[in-house]
Order: C-alpha cells, then structure tokens, then sequence
C-alpha cells in the first residue's frame, strides 16, 4: 500500500470532529459557545476539541526584537490568574466528559536556544493547524471578542481552511449585537439610549442564560493520553493574591458580595482601595470570562427586588454598562486604537525618561509629573 494510500485509510478512521477555541469564555454556565459546539457534535456522532490558544505569546515571540521598553506583556499576577482560570476550567470539562487542550509556545524566546532547538520551536498557530489537519475539523466555535490579535488569528485560520464552518456566539457581552442604531460617541448618550429601549435592570423577565450542559461529546482517542497538549496545572506564585482565577472561584465571589451590605453603598466607596468589599472586584472574572455578565446582572436584580434598590446598586449596573460601551468603541474603531496618533490623530510626547518610565511602572509618580510631562 503506497503512503498516499495509508494517509487516506487513516483519515476515514478519524472521527470529524468540532473545535472550540476558549478565549474570553473560560467558565461552563451560560456559555453559549461550548453549547453550540456540544450541539454540532453530536448531530454529526463526531468528537469535540476543546482548546486554549495562546496568541499573546505568539505575538509576544514576533514583538521581542522591536520592543523599545521593555515590559512585560502579562505580568505574574495576571497569568497566574489566568492559569488557575485555566485549571478550574479543566477540572469542570473534566466532569462534562471532555479535557481542556493547551497550546503555547514551545519557546517564548529563542535568542538563547542552539541552532538544533530553535526549529522545533512551533508557535502556536502553528500546532493548531496541525491538530485541525489532523483531527480532520469541520466546525470552529469561537466567541465574539474585540481582542484585535485574537481576532487576527480567526482570520488567518479562516484564511488557510476556508472550508471549516465557522461559529461565533455572544458570550462576553449584555447584548449580541450593537444596542442603538450607531455607536454614540460619548458614554452618556449610549447610556440613555440603551436605558430607553433596552433596560434589563427593570425589565419584567430574568435575562436569558444558556444551560449548562450535563455532559459532552468526547475529546479524539489520539489525543486522550498525548500528554503534550493536555492542560498542566502550572505552579502558582509563592505570594498569595487576593483574587484566585476560575469559575468556581466568581461564583463564591458573585455569592459573598450580594450576601453582603456591600452593594448598598458601592457608588459611595467604588473608588476607595482600603478594604476588598469597597468596589465589586468582579472585573478580572468578568475580563476572563469566568463569570457571565448577564448571570451578575440576574443576582443584582434579585437583590434590587428582595433587599433595597438605590443610587448604589443602580451604580453597578451604570457600570456595566461602562464595560458595554467601551466592548463596542473597540469593535467600531478596531485596529485604529493602536495607531500611533491615536483615533484623535494627535501626536503624543515621544521623549523617553526612564525615570518616570518606572516611577509610572511602580504607581509611584505624582499626578503633577503626568501632566508636566503631556504636550500642550
């Protein structure tokens, strides 16, 4: 039998199978995503891939040689949040019948391999295009974000296999679609735009969340036991950080706060870095996806209605609505965000001061400085 032949033997034996790509939905309530990938598996009596892709460090890799400053793209704290995120997720799939994938890198920099190493030094894209070859893929899950180099990323690989189908759901978001009919340019007109004619803080109904699914689709036999791409739990830092990454994690958060006085006086202490129960702390689960925003505005109602609705509580959801609008001001302006004028076309200060530079790092330079040093 010629090799051509094996190839096309092997590939009838493979199972098709449909593939999420985790993003910015890193929890199994009410995420319409992972339901819709569960769906399609099943109709098609195919396997589910379940996939973090790491484009940052790909983007980190191609940036190494051209950043001027220096800095970190993810510090500790952050991608030890991300990983316990990563792992509460894992250990939820788990339950579900299924396992968390991860592709990263094999080498962040490759300015200190030997000649023999730096070729096997795959990026990321490049290990997914493997597995979607591979795993024979004929469906790709993903929710909508406006990460600019995610979203990149979708391209190229819609770009490559144009034959895959594409699914992208809302997840991330209070409204699927643009809530007025153009984008204001100021917050305050959204907000009462969006208050008119979409007010689900006093709606009559619950806003819609997806089931959780009771059980998934299995991940491809070749990939059950291939330990390289399996999820790792990933050591943690010594120092103990207040927020600990994961659905499991909001949820117990999500149910403390509301179990607490705090959200009756949040619009007088938001702004007060003393005490944790000060401000809602629910952005960084939020940002991840650990937590559905419309699961938080559900507890929040529930508390407007069974134990006091006022100016503060009325403030949370103001606020969410601050995260709404900015979702959408990067969807609208896209790429534009990064230019080096802005979208206002000004030019900002280019002359470098490493002083202030880590003055500002370390959240120790005085207002005063920050002015002085702006153009007029």
């Amino acid at each position: 039998m010629s090799n051509h032949q094996s190839d096309n033997a092997s590939n009838k034996s493979v199972k098709k199978a449909v593939l999420v790509l985790f993003h910015n939905d890193l929890r199994i309530e009410d995420n319409e995503t992972l339901v819709k990938a569960a769906t399609l598996a099943k109709s098609n009596q195919g396997n589910l891939m379940l996939i973090y892709a790491d484009f940052l460090a790909d983007c980190i890799q191609s940036r190494e040689s051209r950043q001027a400053y220096h800095f970190n793209e993810m510090g500790a704290a952050r991608q030890q949040f991300l990983s316990e995120s990563l792992a509460d997720l894992d250990r939820s799939l788990q339950r579900l019948g299924n396992r968390l994938l991860y592709l990263s890198p094999s080498y962040l920099s490759k300015s200190h391999l030997s000649p023999d190493k730096v070729e096997s030094a795959l990026n990321t894209f490049t290990k997914l295009c493997q597995l979607i070859e591979q795993q024979q893929v004929t469906d790709i899950c993903v929710s909508h974000t406006a990460d600019y180099n995610q979203n990149k990323g979708y391209a190229a690989l819609q770009s490559k296999y144009p034959q895959i189908i594409w699914h992208r759901q809302s997840t991330h978001m209070l409204f699927a679609d643009l809530p007025t009919q153009d984008l204001p340019k100021s917050f305050t007109q959204f907000r009462k735009k969006v208050e008119a004619s979409h007010d689900l803080l006093n709606a009559d109904d619950e806003v819609a969340v997806f089931p959780t699914p009771k059980s998934l689709p299995p991940m491809p036999d070749a990939l059950m036991g291939h330990s390289k791409y399996l999820f790792k739990t990933q050591a943690s830092n010594e120092q103990a950080l207040s927020f600990k990454g994961g659905e499991t994690n909001a949820m117990i958060h999500l149910t403390h706060y509301f179990d607490s006085a705090a959200p009756r006086t949040y619009k007088t202490t938001r702004n007060a870095l003393d005490d944790w129960t000060h401000s809602t702390k629910f952005s960084p689960w939020l940002a991840k996806g650990c937590l559905s925003v419309k699961i938080l505005l559900n507890r929040l109602r529930h508390y407007e209605r069974e134990i006091i609705a006022n100016e503060s509580t009325y403030w949370i959801w103001f606020e969410l609505l601050w995260r709404e609008y900015f979702y959408w001001y990067a969807i609208e302006h896209g790429s534009n965000l990064f230019l080096f004028k802005g979208i206002g076309h000004q030019l900002p200060a280019t002359h470098f001061d490493d002083q202030r530079l880590q003055q500002w790092q370390n959240g120790r330079m005085a207002a005063c400085h920050i002015l002085s040093s702006m153009p007029a």
